[in-house]
C-alpha cells in the first residue's frame, strides 16, 4: 500500500514539475530557433536571371615580358606548363622589326631570341599573342616598320592583335604627336592586313583628358582603347587602402565606354577597352620597408588584390592584362633564383597573384568564369562578390586580414544542385587553391570565407537539395516489441518522415523507454550547411518531439514502481 502511495505522490509531483518545465523549455527552443533564423538571414545575393555585362573574350590576360633568361617560356618547360595551367587568354609581347631580325623591344630584353620563337611559344601554351610594336626604344619605330611586322606575321604564324607603341608620355611624347604616329602606322599596317586589331595609346596611367584627345584624333582608326593602371609605385599604400581602391579599375573602364560612345557612336560597339598593364605596384622600391623593398608581392594580399582588380575590370566590360609573366617581384611566376630561394620556391613557380587570376580563369583546375556577369551584391564589410551565368560561377573575396566572414547566400534562378568549391589560403600564398568538400544546396546556403581569401564556387544544377516541399500526410506504422503487446511504438522511419512534413498526431505515451535512443537516432538528420525555412521547422519539431519523448520515458519508468 505504501508503495502505491509513493508512486502516486511521485507521479503527481513529476507531472507538476513537467508542466512547469516544458513550457519554459519550449520557449527556449523557440527563442534559439529565432536567433538562428536571424543569424542566417541573407547578407549576399546572386540573381542569375539578371545579366549585367557580357564578358569580353580573353578577359583575363597577361604579358610576356621577354625577361627571365633560363626561366622564360622559351627556355623553361616548367614556365610553359605553369602558364598553360593558368589558362589566360591574350599575352602581350614587346617586339621590334630591327631591320628584319625581329627581337624583343623591351629595355634590356634578350636579342638572341627571335620574334617567331616567342610567338610560337605563346601559341603552344594556349595563349593568343598580341605584339606591342616598339623599336630600339618603346616608340622608336616607323609606319614602315609596322607594315613589315604585319607582313611577317601572316599565314601560319599570323598575329591579329597589335599595340602601337608603349607609354609614349613617359618618353616625353605628347598625345598629339603620338596620335599622328599612330594613325600613319595603322594605315600602313592595315594596308597589309585590314583584319588586324590595333590598340592605343597605351598610356602609362588612366587620364580621361588624354583618352578623350586620342579618341578625337584616332577614333575612326583605333580598335582598342588601351591604358595602364598600377596600384602604387610613387609611394607605398598600406594594405587596407590598396584593397579599398580596387573598385577604381571598374570605375575607370565604364566612363571610357561612355567616351567612346560619345566620340565615335557609329563604331562604338566595335571598340574594345584594355587595361593593358596592372599589378600591385610598378616597382618594388615604392617605399615599403620589406624584404628587398615591397615584399607584399609575395604575400596573400597580392592574391586578393589581383583577383579583385581582375574582377572589376571584367565586370565593367574591359580586358585586363596582369604585368607580367616574369619581371622580378612583378612576375606571375618567380624569375630570379635569389627571390625564389628566399621563399623556399624555385624559378618559374607561381607567385601569389597567379592564384588570384586562377580563381576566374579556372585553368586546369575547374570550370572558368561564365560568359555573362549577373547581378550580385553583399552587405558584408570588406567582402566582394562576382557572379556569372553561362556558366554559373561565384567568386567571393574576403579582404579582411584577420576576420572570417560568413556569407549567407540567397540565389535567384537556381533552385537546387551541387557546388564545387575552391579556396585560396592566407597562410600559404604560393600554394594552389584547395578543393573543398562539395555541398548540395537549395536557393539559400551559408559558407565561411577565411581572412584574405578568394573562394570560387562552381554551381551545377540537379542533385538533392534541402528545399521547402509539400507532401501528403503520412500514417505512422505501429508495431510491438517482444512481450509488450500493450506498448506499441512508432516505427523510427515513420517518425523521420513525419518530421519532414506538417505536424501530425503522435501518441508519445505508446513509446517504451527502451526504444527512445533508437527513435532519437532515427530522427537526427545529417548536418547541412544552412537549412532554410523547411530545415528550421524540421529542427524545431525534432527538438520538441525529443523533449516530449524524454518526458514520457520518465513517466513510464514511474509506473514500474
Amino acid at each position: 500500500m505504501s508503495k502505491k502511495k509513493y508512486t502516486k505522490k511521485s507521479l503527481i509531483g513529476f507531472l507538476i514539475f513537467a508542466f512547469l518545465v516544458i513550457p519554459f523549455s519550449v520557449s527556449a527552443i523557440l527563442l534559439r530557433q529565432d536567433l538562428r533564423q536571424h543569424a542566417a538571414a541573407p547578407n549576399t545575393s546572386v540573381n542569375f536571371t539578371v545579366p549585367t555585362t557580357t564578358l569580353p573574350s580573353y578577359a583575363f590576360s597577361s604579358t610576356i615580358s621577354t625577361y627571365g633568361i633560363g626561366g622564360n617560356i622559351v627556355g623553361n618547360a616548367t614556365q610553359r606548363n605553369n602558364l598553360k595551367s593558368l589558362g589566360l587568354g591574350l599575352y602581350r609581347i614587346p617586339l621590334q622589326w630591327n631591320g628584319g631580325n625581329i627581337v624583343s623591344a623591351a629595355g634590356g630584353g634578350p636579342k638572341e631570341i627571335s620574334g617567331d620563337i616567342w610567338v610560337t611559344n605563346i601559341k603552344a601554351l594556349g595563349g593568343i599573342p598580341m605584339i606591342v610594336l616598339g623599336g630600339s626604344a618603346d616608340n622608336n619605330f616607323t609606319p614602315t616598320d609596322g607594315a613589315n611586322m604585319v607582313r611577317h606575321f601572316t599565314g601560319n604564324n599570323k598575329v591579329t592583335y597589335w599595340v602601337i607603341g608603349n607609354e609614349p608620355g613617359n618618353g616625353g611624347m605628347s598625345i598629339e604627336t603620338y596620335c599622328t604616329l599612330f594613325n600613319q602606322t595603322v594605315d600602313a599596317m592595315k594596308a597589309v592586313d585590314p583584319t588586324i586589331k590595333v590598340a592605343g595609346p597605351a598610356w602609362a596611367f588612366y587620364d580621361a583628358n588624354t583618352l578623350q584627345k586620342f579618341l578625337q584624333c584616332a577614333g575612326n582608326k583605333v580598335d582598342i582603347i588601351d591604358y595602364h593602371h598600377y596600384g602604387m609605385g610613387g609611394d607605398a599604400l598600406d594594405n587596407a587602402t590598396a584593397l579599398s581602391q580596387t573598385q577604381q579599375w571598374e570605375d575607370e573602364v565604364r566612363p571610357v565606354r561612355q567616351q567612346i560612345t560619345a566620340a565615335v557612336p557609329a563604331r562604338a560597339n566595335q571598340i574594345e577597352i584594355h587595361v593593358g598593364e596592372y599589378n600591385w605596384s610598378w616597382r618594388t622600391a615604392d617605399g615599403y620597408a620589406g624584404w628587398n623593398g615591397d615584399d607584399r608581392f609575395y604575400q596573400s594580399v597580392a592574391t586578393v588584390w589581383g583577383a579583385s582588380v581582375a574582377g572589376h575590370i571584367a565586370k565593367a566590360g574591359g580586358r585586363g592584362f596582369q604585368y607580367a609573366d616574369q619581371n622580378g617581384a612583378l612576375g606571375i611566376t618567380f624569375e630570379k633564383t635569389e627571390d625564389a630561394t628566399h621563399f623556399g620556391k624555385a624559378v618559374a613557380d607561381p607567385m601569389p597573384i597567379y592564384h588570384g587570376l586562377r580563381m576566374f580563369s579556372g585553368g586546369d583546375l575547374f570550370r572558368k568564369f561564365g560568359a555573362q556577369f549577373v547581378e550580385a551584391t553583399t552587405t558584408l564589410p570588406q567582402v566582394e562578390i562576382f557572379a556569372s551565368t553561362n556558366d554559373k560561377n561565384i567568386v567571393l573575396i574576403n579582404k579582411n586580414p584577420t576576420t572570417p566572414q560568413t556569407a549567407s547566400i540567397q540565389l535567384t534562378g537556381f533552385t537546387s544542385g551541387t557546388v564545387e568549391i575552391w579556396q585560396t589560403n592566407n597562410d600559404a600564398p604560393f600554394a594552389a587553391p584547395t578543393k573543398k568538400d562539395p555541398i548540395t544546396i537549395g536557393a539559400t546556403f551559408d559558407y565561411i570565407l577565411p581572412p584574405y581569401s578568394v573562394t570560387t564556387m562552381i554551381l551545377s544544377a540537379g542533385g538533392t537539395a534541402i528545399v521547402p516541399t509539400t507532401a501528403q500526410p503520412l500514417t505512422p506504422t505501429l508495431y510491438c516489441l517482444g512481450s509488450c503487446p500493450t506498448a506499441p511504438v512508432i516505427e523510427p522511419t515513420a517518425v523521420k518522415q513525419l518530421l519532414s512534413q506538417e505536424p501530425t498526431t503522435v501518441i508519445p505515451s505508446q513509446v517504451p523507454p527502451t526504444e527512445l535512443p533508437t527513435i532519437v537516432s532515427a530522427i537526427t538528420p545529417s548536418p547541412v550547411s544552412s537549412p532554410g525555412e523547411s530545415g528550421n521547422k524540421q529542427s524545431l519539431l525534432q527538438q520538441l518531439l525529443e523533449l516530449i519523448l524524454r518526458f514520457f520515458m520518465a513517466l513510464a519508468n514511474l509506473f514500474r514502481y
